[in-house]
């Protein structure tokens, strides 16, 4: 109610005052629990984690080797190709499942923005991988 009240001059009559509050009620609850998401410990990968990674789909130590040699090779791209802001938004979303709603507001950007900035981060992680000889360039055209 308090934040209601002292939003009140924001209401323009333009729809009933009950659908204006309970939006405006939705919107700020929805809001305080991104903010709560995003304070909440998040994991990260750390070193070890990445050793593992192969071993957690069950392939033979040969296809395990391939693996880990294509995981090490995406993990120095991520640190040497990317910007500081690309890096940290792929590492968010991508490693350890941040919502992009929620980083977006704890970033005071849009979807849009994050989005593209991934797409990009993408790109450059393909292009790098394909050049360093780990993936088909055909694989990188087709996408």
């Amino acid at each position: 109610m308090v934040a209601i009240t002292a939003k009140l001059d924001q209401f323009r009559n333009e729809s009933r005052f009950t659908t204006w509050a309970y939006r405006f009620v939705i919107l700020e609850v929805s809001n305080k629990l991104s903010r709560h998401f995003w304070n909440a410990p998040h994991v990260s990968i750390d070193e070890e984690d990445w050793d593992r990674l192969p071993g957690s789909f069950g392939l033979d130590p040969q296809q395990r080797a391939e693996w880990q040699e294509l995981i090490d090779a995406l993990r120095r791209a991520i640190d040497e190709t990317l910007t500081p802001r690309q890096r940290r938004l792929f590492v968010a979303i991508i490693l350890n499942g941040v919502p992009v709603d929620v980083l977006a507001v704890e970033l005071d950007s849009n979807r849009n923005a994050i989005y593209k900035a991934l797409f990009d981060a993408r790109r450059k992680l393909r292009q790098t991988l394909v050049a360093n000889g780990y993936m088909n360039s055909d694989a990188e055209e087709s996408r």
